[in-house]
């Protein structure tokens, strides 16, 4: 190992348990064509590729956690190539943005889960963009959260189809009522059975022409809520009820996988579609996970490296290993060579593509530092903090908690127990300066600053939540994330939103709340004009009952009622709106409806 680190390297670059949708507009909506309705195949390779949620490079049985059965994801590792230190980014968002675009989350300013900073700027070109030029129909069924308003929702990102939600959290895994296309729609089943179900239908309607199926699950993120028979095994087999859920959703998941390859197999598409299966970060609680260090949120190798299958029968070799370091940048461009289509134009990429490891090539792989950060909002929420970060070369791991520098020879200490930063001060100080090198490029487009996205309202209805918003002495009940709601305990307490408005026009606005007590008045006002309401009814649902195996950390369930604000005329061009209200109301989103 060299002393001196370059970040140029760097930039070089199933069960048959499963529950059918069973609404009238589920039946519509995903009603497969008959195998004598299907034009000839063409020859394009298809793409499915699955992504867990908050699944560790442990939650596997042939990663050595023999309690837990995953037969299908065991059978898949057989069949394809597994590269065995892929990284992704330490939380949800920053992994599914770089994952589909190919560049550094930093860059792209998608630096949280929440507070508006998990959404991804419209301009950016996805996988899905980049296939379409190539006549690609794509679909996302699942957890999306990388922005809830057009033009950073999934369907704004490039996918013809979206079935699922928006947000990074989702309060009910039981009859889920989803987003499909804009349409609230009703579904039947546990969460991670109906989206399978909504993905292969998406695959079976879409079997003629060449298809990306995007399937985001949302499992085994929390809340705990699983399939009560496979809570009860786990429980059984002596996990404490934490555990017992996760790996019961994640049995679950492993199942459906093997439905969605089932179905693959059924439609003849098996040999011609790349399959890919990797998570989003290391696991949410504290359990078996290869002995790294780490899990969710965490710098450390257990929260980074993740387990990542590609198979496509037609072409790559089945069963082979790839050692090389290699991270989520690194997908689309692969996935976009192994389809034989053009990289977009725009600004460079920070991945590069696997096909020559995949291929066997390794010889021709560069020298390479990985580098990534929790980066959360610093001062004010105004700057990307520096740390905690972390740099990753073959050979070490060098560690900034915002306390102090560390350093592992992982070759010697794959666990990261000895720090070394004190015994190889050159070594732990060349790190440093690449990381902050690299963290400074990937930063300078903004100085530094968190980028806020306007959003962009649309012809149709826009959802203006209180974790996208500013807030100006507002309080949040909950985690900011998008179920969450806002109070406001003084006359002068807010919240804002930065608006796009293409083309001026009159929206009719209204408000998810709740109040305690009659006579209290909510303000939406716009630049110099404000639209009001009193409420006039009393209306304080109680929390939904849900089925968490344990006590949820997250913002409780609860039904917000809609009440009118008004009608405003909202001009062309970039504007504050913004919300007060008396302090007994609960206000959970604004919604803005163009007046035609």
């Amino acid at each position: 190992m060299k002393a001196t680190l370059t970040v140029a390297f760097t930039l070089l670059k199933s069960a048959w348990r499963a529950v059918l949708l069973r609404t009238a507009l589920a039946v519509v909506l995903f009603a497969p064509l008959h195998a004598a309705d299907a034009p000839s195949k063409t020859e394009k390779t298809n793409i499915l590729l699955i992504l867990a949620d908050d699944m560790g490079w442990g939650d596997l049985r042939c990663h050595g956690n023999d309690k837990l059965a995953t037969p299908s994801l065991d059978r898949l590792r057989t069949q394809s190539v597994e590269l065995e230190h892929f990284h992704v980014s330490p939380v949800c968002s920053p992994t599914r943005s770089s994952l589909l675009t190919g560049r550094h989350h930093a860059r792209l300013h998608v630096i949280n889960t929440s507070d508006g900073l998990e959404v991804m700027h419209g301009g950016e070109t996805t996988l899905a963009e980049a296939l379409k030029s190539a006549g690609y129909v794509s679909g996302c069924f699942g957890k999306w959260h990388n922005g809830s308003n057009h033009p950073s929702t999934a369907r704004g990102q490039g996918f013809d189809e979206f079935f699922g939600f928006s947000g990074g959290f989702f309060p009910n895994y039981f009859d889920p009522q989803f987003e499909h296309n804009g349409v609230s729609t009703p579904t039947k089943g546990f969460i991670t059975d109906v989206l399978a179900d909504a993905a292969m239908n998406f695959i079976e309607r879409n079997r003629a022409q060449p298809f990306f199926c995007y399937v985001p699950f949302n499992a085994c993120h929390s809340p705990m809520q699983a399939p009560q028979d496979l809570f009860e095994k786990y429980r059984t087999l002596g996990f404490e009820t934490k555990d017992a859920a996760v790996y019961a959703m994640i049995e679950n998941l492993d199942r459906n996988v093997g439905r969605m390859l089932k179905k693959l197999d059924q439609l003849g598409l098996a040999g011609n579609t790349i399959v890919l299966f990797t998570t989003d970060n290391g696991p949410n609680t504290a359990r078996y996970n290869g002995g790294m260090r780490g899990g969710k949120g965490s710098v450390f190798e257990g929260g980074l490296r993740v387990p990542f299958f590609i198979r496509w029968q037609d072409k790559l070799r089945a069963g082979s290993r790839v050692t090389e370091i290699t991270q989520h940048v690194d997908v689309l461009p692969t996935l976009l060579e192994l389809a034989d289509v053009p990289l977009p134009k725009g600004p460079p990429l920070d991945g590069l593509s696997l096909v020559p490891l995949l291929q066997g090539e390794a010889s021709s792989w560069p020298q390479r530092t990985l580098f990534d950060i929790t980066g959360r909002g610093g001062k004010d929420g105004d700057l990307i903090r520096e740390y905690p970060g972390t740099a990753r070369t073959p050979t070490h791991r060098w560690v900034h908690d915002g306390k102090q520098a560390m350093l592992f020879d992982l070759r010697n200490d794959p666990g990261e127990k000895t720090n070394l930063a004190a015994k190889q001060l050159e070594l732990a100080a060349a790190f440093q300066k690449d990381y902050l090198a690299w963290f400074h490029e990937v930063t300078s487009a903004t100085g530094g600053k968190v980028a806020r996205f306007p959003i962009t309202l649309t012809e149709g209805t826009d959802l203006l939540i209180p974790n996208a918003a500013r807030i100006g002495g507002a309080r949040l009940f909950g985690k900011g994330w998008d179920y969450d709601w806002a109070t406001f305990p003084t006359p002068t307490a807010a919240m804002a939103w930065r608006l796009e408005v293409p083309q001026a026009a009159r929206y009719e606005i209204s408000v998810l709340h709740t109040a305690k007590t009659p006579g209290g008045e909510i303000r939406v006002t716009v630049g110099d004009t404000t639209a009001r309401s009193t409420v006039t009814t009393v209306y304080d649902p109680p929390e939904i009952p849900r089925r968490d195996l344990i006590p949820r950390w997250e913002v409780p369930d609860k039904v917000f009622k809609p009440l009118s604000i008004g009608i405003l005329a909202i001009p062309a061009g970039s504007h504050d709106l913004q919300v007060t209200a008396a302090p007994d109301i609960e206000i959970q989103a604004v919604r803005l409806k163009r007046v035609k």
